[in-house]
């Protein structure tokens, strides 16, 4: 008896290809995570996991009586996400009592007397709203006033926490803003003596000051001091 043949595709334009391959399922993208927070209070501190992270309590946060700075900043309309880019916004947003009165607040900018409102010139560097002007500011939280962007720009250092000239620099040294200048200054504190450790008492203190401020005197008040048994 013959062995039996296997069945031969006769479709035409199929002979000697191989099957085609099952096209593989694209998984759904799945939905954005609702913020969600565990604070037991209001939500006014900066330990809040949502204000953190600049974003609005939502429905499912544990929160009671929320007062999330950034739940206001959205009923306004305001971009959340860029606003909690801003460092000097953030150091300052949940010290802030009456945030609505802050953004309801009128200024007059200095560039042609335009009289706005902060909660339409923020986030980020705006231009002045008259056609004719132009001029470019920025929002400072720190002096409650608008900074000529062009000319003396914000400088909020984000180590102290504070806006200050823009001409200020950070010193790593003494950990300390100070006056930089244009030309860049070092800070005075590379100048001063080594500031003494703990346990040289009031008298120490005293003459490590007249050290700095009175130069040769001190040494010599320093040197009598030791003559008489003080140290």
């Amino acid at each position: 008896m013959a062995p039996k043949r296997a069945a031969v595709d006769t479709e035409p334009g199929t002979s000697g290809k191989a099957p085609a391959k099952p096209t593989p399922k694209r998984k759904k993208p799945s939905p954005p995570k609702a913020p969600k927070c565990g604070c037991r209070g209001d939500c006014r501190s900066s330990k809040c996991g949502c204000g953190k992270k600049g974003e609005a309590c939502g429905d499912s946060c544990k929160c009671t009586g929320c007062r999330n700075p950034f739940k206001i900043l959205k009923e306004f309309n305001i971009d959340c996400v860029e606003a909690a880019q801003d460092k000097c916004l953030m150091d300052n947003i949940f010290k802030i009592e009456d945030l609505r009165g802050r953004l309801e607040q009128s200024h007059e900018l200095q560039c042609c007397e335009t009289s706005v409102q902060l909660k339409d010139m923020f986030p980020g560097v705006v231009t002045c709203p008259d056609d004719d002007c132009g001029c470019e500011w920025q929002y400072s939280w720190c002096s409650n006033d608008f900074v000529d962007e062009e000319n003396r720009p914000r400088n909020h250092c984000g180590i102290c926490r504070h806006c200050g000239d823009y001409r200020d620099a950070h010193c790593e040294r003494c950990n300390k803003c100070y006056f930089a200048g244009l030309s860049g200054f070092e800070c005075p504190c590379k100048d001063r003596p080594p500031k003494p450790k703990g346990g040289m008492g009031s008298l120490g203190l005293m003459l490590w000051a007249m050290q700095h401020f009175a130069g040769d005197d001190s040494d010599r008040l320093s040197d009598e001091s030791e003559d008489e048994g003080f140290f």
